[in-house]
């Protein structure tokens, strides 16, 4: 992964590209750290330890906010059918996630991953992302376009390693990703098909130092 050219960003920002389960290198605290599309990157213990980083990184009293995306796509009007190749995507690719060892369902555990990290003032809320132009309010519209772009140029990168190690019944050929995502992608240009998939935001506190103190239980003297 490479950042984006400096012509894309104000001259105040800087990017630097590194592991973040390495040790952290940077000296000061952190007033605010974000992260976002991390879902199926690391394992149960991999994300134990990133959120541990992430609390031991921060300042007391500074923030973290965390957003990923649902890979189920839904609709409101019954357009999008269970037994379409759209209607079965997020189950499949979930089923390959789990059997991976590295699960794509982020958004159903950050916050409870936060929590035990020892994050507090915990706050969540959930967005409908729509996938193509088809609402009619003008911002929603806009973001369903860009939404479909970023599906139809990532499809392949996001299926054919899964697919290809650990596709079931057993590992899908190249040929058969192929032809499977050509079928994703006709659905996709279906302007009849209403779809849309969740988008999960939360975002938490670290303790104050004084929070802290209080939190600290005092075990009785025997």
């Amino acid at each position: 992964m490479f950042p984006p050219p400096v012509t894309w960003v104000p001259p105040n920002c800087v990017f630097e590209v590194d592991d973040i389960l390495r040790d952290w290198t940077w000296k000061e605290p952190f007033d605010f750290i974000h992260l976002r599309l991390l879902l199926g990157a690391f394992t149960p213990e991999g994300w134990v330890e990133l959120y541990d980083k992430c609390y031991q990184a921060l300042a007391p009293g500074a923030w973290i906010e965390q957003i990923e995306l649902d890979v189920r796509l839904y609709s409101d009007d019954g357009s999008l059918h269970k037994d379409s190749y759209l209607g079965g995507w997020g189950d499949n690719f979930i089923g390959c996630s789990e059997r991976s060892g590295r699960s794509l369902l982020t958004q159903e555990t950050m916050r409870g991953a936060m929590e035990k990290a020892g994050f507090v003032d915990t706050h969540e809320t959930v967005y409908k992302i729509p996938v193509g132009p088809w609402p009619r309010d003008k911002l929603l519209k806009e973001t369903g376009r860009l939404q479909y772009l970023h599906w139809t140029t990532a499809l392949e990168g996001w299926a054919m390693w899964l697919l290809t190690k650990f596709g079931a019944p057993s590992p899908w050929s190249a040929d058969e990703v192929q032809v499977y995502l050509g079928k994703v992608r006709s659905e996709l240009r279906n302007p009849r098909v209403h779809a849309f998939e969740y988008a999960r935001r939360v975002w938490a506190r670290k303790p104050t130092e004084d929070e802290s103190k209080v939190a600290i239980k005092v075990e009785p003297q025997i």
